[in-house]
């Protein structure tokens, strides 16, 4: 519309107002033409599988009109998908382009976990054709990072290169060591692991008369967080790489391009979403990785195990994927308690079993009904209040094997007939505002507080004065 007076003066202020209800981002230009103003909007298109919202409904245009989308259309984007990047034509990339010691690298992965020991005098050709990555229209990107001459990958596929830095400290900027890949994946992968490895670092300690050992950096979670990267970087970022950052106390890697389509920090552990298909498929098909998973939940799984605590994706955003697995160990008597309880009670945990663990244990709320139920009726864990604010902790038999009776007593907190015992003692010289009372007591709730004056009432030691707003409890006559 030539010759708009709307948002004259305030036309600049319309993004951020437009970000903040819809999500999304509309840059909006004020054009002075000959025959007037002119607002131009950029509206990009809505974000892959994700409908936009806005005042609590999904809307769409149906003729002039502006309606709540239904149900058919609103499926319909929810069930959209990201485009294989990874299974792409590349037109300048041919068999002479592949190289030889990758592909026979992958040649005995792939005949070991098939037991086909044919595959290995399968011809390149033949390979590729045999795993998807060679079509009638060509070679895709999948066979360039995988198994391309890196020439071809410096040419083509630039981005595709992996950074390993080692720091002796982590909050140092200067590097202590760099080395960097840009080579077919399959040529390189054993590399990036002994290159990790070299520096690794032993933590010993003594179970009874024998002596274990945890390292900082378990193969196991390395080599899943690096197949991570490569299968669900994004390949379009030309002018970032993956990098690995190594210091004693953690292992940090980050990955160019958010995360995939569907998938959250919050889910991350229980929803799958491949962004690179034709790359997950042959690293699944040479036993590296299993497509029914990410790998993340191994990742959380072995690092809770060893004692160090949680990994976290925190740092994470749009742009790239930080996952951030610590090093050092932090409680390795966590280890030897579950070892025992399980051994004794010969049961078995699963991983979401001992995720919750681990969130008891540093403190962390627990939401899985189910699975507090089989920790109380095992002895692992305990509860702390009555109401529905009870906390639940590591049970005392943990806190004896970890000589930490003291930590139990703190986390526990004062018995319900201690504080009932200091409310009667408060209320012999003050009136027993709850506010006070919350004041005088901050580790307990309003609502347990309350609960405890309501006891103490039943025992007919207190009774309330006043309205129930604005009156006080004092001590029974």
């Amino acid at each position: 519309m030539v010759g708009t007076k709307s948002f004259s003066g305030t036309h600049n202020t319309l993004s951020n107002e437009l970000l903040q209800k819809i999500k999304i981002r509309v840059d909006v230009e004020e054009l002075k033409h000959p025959e007037g103003r002119i607002l131009i909007f950029h509206i990009p298109s809505h974000p892959l599988g994700q409908p936009v919202k806005y005042k609590g409904k999904y809307k769409m245009r149906a003729g002039e009109s502006l309606s709540e989308m239904d149900n058919t259309t609103l499926k319909k984007l929810l069930n959209e998908t990201e485009t294989d990047f990874s299974s792409q034509i590349v037109t300048d990339l041919s068999l002479t382009d592949i190289d030889d010691q990758a592909i026979d690298n992958f040649k005995k992965l792939w005949a070991k976990k098939a037991q086909r020991d044919d595959y290995l005098s399968y011809s390149n050709e033949k390979t590729l054709r045999a795993i998807g990555l060679l079509s009638e229209n060509g070679l895709n990107y999948a066979s360039l990072i995988l198994f391309g001459k890196k020439e071809k990958i410096d040419e083509l596929a630039p981005g595709s290169e992996i950074i390993y830095e080692w720091r002796q400290d982590s909050k140092k900027i200067p590097y202590d060591y760099r080395k960097n890949w840009r080579e077919p994946f399959f040529k390189i992968y054993n590399d990036i692991w002994e290159t990790i490895n070299a520096r690794n670092i032993r933590f010993p300690f003594q179970e009874g008369l024998f002596q274990r050992e945890i390292y900082a950096f378990s193969e196991k979670p390395i080599r899943e967080a690096t197949l991570n990267a490569v299968a669900h970087r994004d390949y379009t970022i030309h002018n970032r790489s993956i990098f690995i950052k190594v210091s004693p106390e953690e292992f940090l890697i980050e990955s160019p391009g958010g995360f995939p389509h569907g998938i959250t920090i919050e889910n991350i552990l229980h929803e799958t979403n491949w962004r690179n298909r034709r790359i997950a498929e042959t690293l699944e098909k040479a036993g590296l990785v299993e497509r029914s998973g990410q790998g993340m939940d191994d990742i959380f799984e072995s690092t809770i195990k060893e004692g160090k605590g949680l990994p976290d994706l925190l740092g994470s955003n749009d742009f790239s994927v930080r996952l951030k697995i610590p090093a050092q160990v932090k409680d390795k008597n966590f280890i030897l308690f579950i070892e025992k309880i399980t051994r004794e009670r010969q049961i078995t945990l699963s991983f979401d079993e001992i995720y919750e663990l681990e969130k008891i244990r540093e403190n962390q709320p627990v939401t899985n009904v189910e699975y507090k139920k089989k920790f109380l009726d095992i002895g692992i864990i305990e509860r702390v209040g009555k109401t529905r604010g009870a906390k639940y902790i590591l049970s005392h038999k943990y806190y004896t094997h970890a000589g930490k009776i003291g930590e139990h007593t703190r986390l526990r907190g004062i018995s319900r007939e201690k504080c009932k015992t200091l409310i009667l003692e408060h209320l012999n010289k003050n009136k027993g505002y709850l506010l006070d009372l919350c004041v005088t007591f901050p580790e307990l709730k309003r609502m347990d507080i309350s609960n405890l004056l309501q006891e103490l009432k039943n025992d007919n030691k207190i009774e309330h004065i006043g309205s129930k707003r604005k009156g006080y409890w004092k001590l029974k006559n």
